[in-house]
Formats: C-alpha cells, sequence, structure tokens
C-alpha cells in the first residue's frame, strides 16, 4: 500500500509502517546528509484518525510511505 492509496487506518489497530521527512531545513530529509526511509514496526491508529508519524528532529510530520496491518495485533499489556 503506498502513500496514494492509505484513505484511512482501521481505529484502535497497529501497523508496520514507513515515512519519510519531506522538510529541507532539517537534517533527516529525504535527500539530506541523514535521510532515509524511516521503519515504525509498531505504529498506534488510535482512533483511525490524524494518524501521523512525526520527525524527532524538526517537529514536521513525515509522510507515510507504506502501512501494513499486523496480524497477529500485538497484546497492549
Amino acid at each position: 500500500m503506498s502513500a496514494s492509496d492509505i484513505t484511512e487506518f482501521e481505529p484502535y489497530t497497529y501497523y508496520a509502517v514507513t515515512a519519510q521527512d519531506n522538510n529541507p531545513d532539517c537534517v533527516n530529509y529525504i535527500n539530506g546528509p541523514d535521510g532515509k526511509v524511516w521503519e515504525v514496526p509498531e505504529f498506534y491508529s488510535n482512533a483511525g484518525t490524524n494518524c501521523s508519524v512525526t520527525c524527532g528532529r524538526c517537529g514536521q510530520r513525515m509522510e507515510i510511505l507504506t502501512a501494513v496491518r499486523l496480524d497477529p495485533q500485538p497484546d497492549p499489556a
């Protein structure tokens, strides 16, 4: 599933996602010195709306490239 295919996430569900930073002023910028595609192995969708990955350096939202629903779902102990 590519970013253009992600229209909504299921509520209260874990996904494995990849994301990239598109902020050219950030060191994590995809074309910058530390730029790469970031993996988030357990991304939680909360209510299924406003789902995002935030860059730890610049604080801006990153573009979610892929999202795969985890099966089985992790046990939130």
